[in-house]
């Protein structure tokens, strides 16, 4: 079994290690482009022991933004700001990935009335309802999505991931509890799977043969109807047929249903429940390593004393992502590939990161140098 300083070699790029910065919202962009503090953001954290850097989510149209400071993809100008992020990562001889997004149901609006798209009438957020999508709106999402991965290699990125989790748009597509649809688009498992795999085939046409592509997917929701991980397989399998290289497994944690004005919403988390041990997704993550050819990302609280390692030595994965662990401590990778697990500042699950990026750069109660 490989440990975490083994490097690893995908599609001829060199990641350094197994570990992996897993894509957060940081809410240090301005009008949806990067900016000084962003770039150093990442700089800091590619030089303090990472493999490999998965930047944050950036919308791929500018109705699809799942935060109000986010990045985006859909106009060429945005361009030489993703690239100022690629070229700070890369420096560090760290390769940079790109995540592209759509939120559907999930799309911030500044009015909550503002109608949302999505593949059914299924609240997400408080408002009301999403319009379900036409034929000709799908295909523009599917051409967005090209269209941001072909800027993401005009910036100098060594590949994107499609974010088809955490229930935004693909993710929507994906789960029988959001997509009620009859026709070609949803009722069964390949039809749910469409979107994500028309997706897939378009970015993989947009970049060419020689560009990775990731795709951010669930291996467990744990919510009653939602997709189960033998269906996630599956889809996974599909998607390693579309070109995609890299499966990054993540989950959904909790659920809550919250109402608006009498309107019921689905609240939805990737975040496990504050308490819960780590690694609470790798078991399922496994089930997706063991149905494709291709390197798997687990994440979930990993940075618990051995536990990464762990994940390895399980086969549970061919990567380990970490999230919040970063924000509470930049050092984190270079402490745990140097066995210094028990130096880590830990995360208090306390969700002051999230709360923060709803309104203004990302903030941490561990980490007060933010």
């Amino acid at each position: 079994m490989p440990i975490l300083s083994d490097p690893l070699h995908i599609k001829g790029l060199r990641l350094p290690n197994r570990l992996v910065m897993a894509p957060m919202v940081t809410g240090l962009a301005e009008d949806h482009l990067a900016t000084d503090a962003q770039v150093a953001w990442y700089r800091d954290h590619a030089r303090r022991g990472l493999g490999l850097v998965i930047v944050e989510s950036t919308a791929v149209l500018p109705d699809a933004t799942i935060m109000p400071r986010l990045l985006g993809a859909w106009d060429d100008a945005q361009v030489p700001g993703l690239a100022r992020i690629a070229g700070a990562i890369r420096e560090q001889g760290v390769p940079a990935v790109l995540q592209i997004v759509h939120g559907g149901a999930r799309s911030v609006r500044e009015d909550p009335a503002v109608a949302r798209l999505a593949p059914s009438e299924v609240a997400l957020l408080p408002g009301p309802a999403p319009r379900a999508m036409t034929e000709d709106e799908i295909q523009a999402v599917i051409t967005a999505f090209a269209q941001a991965a072909r800027r993401a290699r005009a910036a100098g990125f060594d590949g994107v991931e499609i974010h088809a989790a955490h229930y935004y748009l693909i993710s929507q597509f994906l789960s029988p509890v959001t997509n009620h649809r009859t026709d070609r688009w949803g009722g069964s498992a390949r039809n749910r799977f469409r979107l994500g795999i028309a997706v897939a085939r378009a970015v993989r046409e947009a970049v060419g043969k020689d560009f990775l592509i990731f795709c951010r997917l669930h291996a467990i929701e744990n919510l009653e109807g939602g997709l189960s991980t033998e269906e996630a397989a599956a889809f996974a399998q599909d998607l390693e047929e579309a070109g995609v290289d890299v499966i990054d497994a993540s989950g959904i944690g909790q659920s809550s249903l919250g109402d608006w004005e009498g309107h019921p919403f689905l609240n939805t988390s990737s975040v496990p429940p504050k308490g819960t041990p780590g690694g609470g997704y790798a078991p399922a993550a496994r089930q997706l390593r063991e149905a494709v050819g291709i390197p798997v990302i687990t994440v979930g609280k990993l940075s618990e004393p051995g536990l990464a390692q762990s994940v390895l030595d399980r086969g549970q994965a061919d990567l380990v992502a970490l999230a919040r662990p970063l924000i509470a401590d930049f050092g984190v990778a270079e402490k745990l590939l140097e066995g210094r697990d028990g130096e880590i500042k830990r995360c208090e699950e306390c969700l002051a990161c999230f709360a923060a990026i709803r309104k203004g750069p990302i903030r941490c109660s561990v980490n007060w140098d933010l």
